[in-house]
């Protein structure tokens, strides 16, 4: 082969190379709600969990209130890496013996509006600030993380937490609650597994919770 031809050649390998790389998957699952500002970044491969899926198992629930907050939500899905989890895993605080993550932005009621605070935000999920200041029955629990977080579009709560659940079972949450700068939206991002899922993959898990981002409309 000449040396003009053997340049040919590694020329073709470079272009092959090129255009495999150019169509490779990207390694990141970004999942975003244009319209209301917000998204976060998650691992290639992890399940998706639909809004219509998430919204037929919510309205399932008989809690006061629940049909109004349902109707007020303006985007949510759900993601994890065990593609057998469905919408009643996620909307469940069963311990999940693998990561869920579980993005929820919606408009606050009329009553909620001025009655929003830190500790409200914190609070979303279990009573943490009670459990803290000891005015609510508290399971065995332990708070790594509990700080201000602020976005452009919205400002709030960042909070890691482990409990023991009633089963035995201990959990951890990382959860992000923030309100938008006019009052009328609030932007939650909560990760949750079992704690010795959640210390394994500690890592990856944080570095959604860093992604999430929230610019507002």
């Amino acid at each position: 082969m000449s040396k003009y031809n053997r340049s040919l050649s590694i020329a073709g390998l470079l272009a092959i190379s090129v255009l495999l790389t150019s169509c490779a998957q990207p390694s990141k699952i970004y999942a975003s709600d244009k319209k209301e500002g917000v998204y976060f970044a998650l691992p290639q491969g992890w399940k998706k969990i639909e809004q219509l899926q998430l919204a037929a198992q919510e309205a399932k629930s008989t809690a006061t209130g629940a049909a109004d907050r349902a109707a007020s939500v303006l985007w949510q899905e759900a993601y994890s890496p065990n593609h057998r989890v469905d919408a009643k895993a996620v909307l469940s605080l069963v311990t999940p013996d693998f990561p869920i993550v579980y993005v929820r932005v919606r408009s606050l009621l009329g009553d909620e509006i001025n009655s929003v605070s830190y500790n409200s935000l914190r609070d979303l999920v279990v009573p943490l600030t009670g459990w803290v200041n000891q005015t609510v029955k508290a399971p065995k629990f332990d708070i790594f993380n509990d700080e201000e977080k602020v976005e452009k579009g919205a400002r709030g709560i960042h909070s890691v937490f482990q409990f023991t659940q009633t089963d035995g079972t201990s959990q951890t949450i990382d959860q992000t609650s923030l309100l938008s700068t006019d009052h009328a939206t609030i932007y939650v991002l909560l990760i949750r597994c079992s704690t010795s899922c959640y210390d394994k993959q500690r890592g990856a898990l944080e570095k959604i919770a860093t992604s999430f981002t929230v610019r507002g409309k």
